[in-house]
């Protein structure tokens, strides 16, 4: 007879297992119109923000060669694409350890690009971008170092250079994620594959580091952290109260 119970239990439990199942993927598929729902009813401009760049002055605090930062101005569309304008200033001052040629430069850059929202949920304030950058940098550098022998005379030509003019124009490739920590400030990292796309350079020497692209040639990755502030914000639209 327990045999009997202890099957038409299971029997049941197995039965209800399809509904239950019905249930999870209507829930599912309510979130995901509610959240659609409530992106539909958001403001066009949902505002702007103000993002600092703090990685660089602290990679300098502990004995890194570069010194400087940028601040970038995102304004929000719907709390999907992001249209933002960075400038920056960066300093470098460093020696080869293998050449012990020594470099210098300081100049400002600017970048122009877009970033896109993945996320599902655009009523949230937790970001995952993906983007691209328009950059460019004008900038001077110094160069000197230990004589170049001349590999046919073998005469000896002094490295040393002062105020060389060079520029860069390069894209970068975007990724990003930004969580908010308390209400309207947000901390945030992103991932940038950086390519040039044009430059022009003196015949006296190779510029080593760009000021807002690095070192590492014509192309490289990078990491940044930021702190990033609301300046404005529009209130998310409520969902429409249903009848």
């Amino acid at each position: 007879m327990k045999l009997k119970i202890s099957a038409y239990i299971l029997s049941s439990l197995f039965s209800l297992l399809p509904l239950y199942s019905w249930a999870q993927d209507g829930m599912a598929r309510e979130a995901a119109e509610n959240a659609v729902s409530r992106f539909t009813h958001l403001s066009f401009i949902q505002g702007m923000s103000l993002s600092v760049e703090v990685g660089t002055p602290i990679a300098h605090l502990i004995g890194g060669n570069t010194l400087g930062s940028e601040a970038a101005l995102r304004f929000s569309i719907k709390n999907k694409y992001f249209p933002v304008a960075e400038l920056g200033y960066a300093k470098y001052n460093g020696t080869n350890d293998e050449t012990n040629i020594q470099y210098k430069t300081a100049a400002p850059y600017l970048r122009l690009g877009a970033d896109i929202n993945m996320l599902k949920d655009k009523t949230q304030n937790n970001r995952l971008f993906v983007g691209g950058r328009l950059a460019f940098s004008t900038y001077n550098f110094d160069v000197n170092g230990p004589d170049i022998k001349d590999p046919i005379w073998h005469n000896a030509h002094p490295l040393d250079y002062e105020g060389l003019s060079a520029n860069r124009l390069w894209f970068e490739f975007v990724v990003g994620l930004e969580a908010e920590v308390f209400k309207n400030y947000h901390m945030g990292f992103n991932v940038r594959y950086k390519s040039k796309l044009k430059e022009k350079q003196p015949i006296e020497a190779t510029p080593y580091y760009v000021p807002g692209f690095g070192s590492g040639g014509n192309s490289g990755f990078t990491l940044s952290y930021y702190l990033t502030f609301d300046l404005s914000k529009k209130i998310k639209a409520e969902l429409p109260t249903r009848q």
